[in-house]
């Protein structure tokens, strides 16, 4: 963790910044190796371009903090104190007269923000988030095992749950099902809100499980992930409940294979847009092009959603060692959708596949 601060230190060096105040708590974590879900209350690492970083949080929390193996000073305050008065002394105890002050634009409020302005009303505030995204895009070997650990839950889970699927079972049902199993398998969570979505709704990239029965016929579609430790998985498999016709496993088929060639160009040093284009092409060419509605994956660690957004217009570059989901899917209301996701290493090779559960597989 200290070779984080130290990293991001030099950055803020680089780019002629005092300080970095950052708020997100998966940054701060990454970085302190403390992570607490502050709710209200604030949670603050200011960073510095001479002098001791500094970790400020609630005074119930300080215990946690310093088992954590952070290396820095740490800032506390009580629930009756005004945790602003504080972070004002920290600041103006290391940094009186700063010229640039990094945030965060995309987690920093507003409120919080006009709190900052108040400390220091005539700083120019930049933004560092670009410099966390580079640091977090490459996971370490640490990384990709508990991310993999992620993966093997959700995969159980779901095989122990698709397993016993019956007629009448309701979306809201299945996903009670499917989260509980997770926790039983190691998970310490969902990574987010379980989606489970029968026949015609299956249209929906992100409908809303609901009360909804499964009846024989239908697509079952189902979006899960797993968090253990700090880190997340996101799968979707796509079935047909109770025999599949015709054109429902072509469309399975076409997916998979739009999803096989996708995984085929998550390669080192190759252009993140040319990903997408890969299973775009597939579909497109299928005659589905306007039924693929959706970029074709995300990066994916700590949080489910994280940079890299792998979509036709990003002309940044893959790095080795990048975690990807791969999800092209065919959305057709009226009929329903089919999307195919797995969770994906970034190699010179190409995708490494971190899922082993079939994506081509029916009820």
């Amino acid at each position: 963790m200290k070779a984080v601060t130290e990293a991001w230190t030099r950055a803020l060096k680089a780019r002629e910044e005092d300080a970095a105040v950052l708020t997100n708590p998966a940054d701060i974590y990454y970085a302190s190796g403390f992570y607490t879900d502050p709710h209200e209350r604030l949670l603050m690492l200011i960073l510095f371009q001479e002098g001791e970083p500094v970790l400020v949080c609630p005074e119930m929390e300080r215990a946690l903090v310093e088992t954590s193996g952070w290396h820095g000073s740490i800032v506390t305050y009580t629930d009756s104190e005004d945790p602003w008065d504080i972070v004002k002394k920290a600041l103006h105890t290391q940094m009186p007269n700063p010229f640039r002050i990094a945030v965060q634009k995309t987690y920093l409020s507003v409120a919080r923000f006009e709190r900052l302005q108040h400390i220091y009303p005539g700083v120019r505030y930049t933004d560092f988030e670009r410099v966390i995204v580079q640091s977090r895009q490459v996971k370490s070997p640490e990384e990709l095992t508990q991310i993999q650990h992620a993966v093997d839950i959700a995969e159980r889970a779901l095989e122990i749950v698709a397993g016993g699927l019956q007629e009448g079972v309701t979306e809201r049902q299945v996903v009670h099902q499917l989260e509980e199993a997770m926790k039983q398998e190691g998970a310490d969570g969902a990574a987010f809100g379980t989606i489970v979505l029968f026949g015609e709704k299956s249209a929906y990239p992100h409908g809303v499980p609901s009360e909804a029965q499964l009846q024989k016929g239908d697509l079952i579609l189902v979006d899960l992930g797993a968090r253990y430790g700090r880190f997340c998985s996101d799968m979707t498999r796509t079935w047909i409940f109770g025999g599949a016709d015709k054109i429902a496993l072509e469309r399975l088929e076409l997916v998979s294979e739009a999803k096989a060639e996708a995984i085929k160009a998550c390669r080192d040093g190759r252009r993140i847009g040319d990903v997408d284009k890969a299973a775009r092409d597939v579909l497109t060419e299928a005659g589905y092009g306007d039924h693929f509605i959706t970029r074709v994956g995300h990066g994916l660690g700590m949080d489910v959603h994280e940079a890299p957004s792998i979509h036709g217009g990003n002309n940044n570059l893959l790095e080795a060692g990048m975690v990807l989901t791969i999800e092209p899917g065919i959305y057709i209301e009226g009929w329903g959708g089919i999307r195919l996701e797995d969770d994906v290493v970034v190699s010179r090779q190409g995708g490494e596949i971190m899922n082993r559960l079939e994506t081509l597989l029916s009820k």
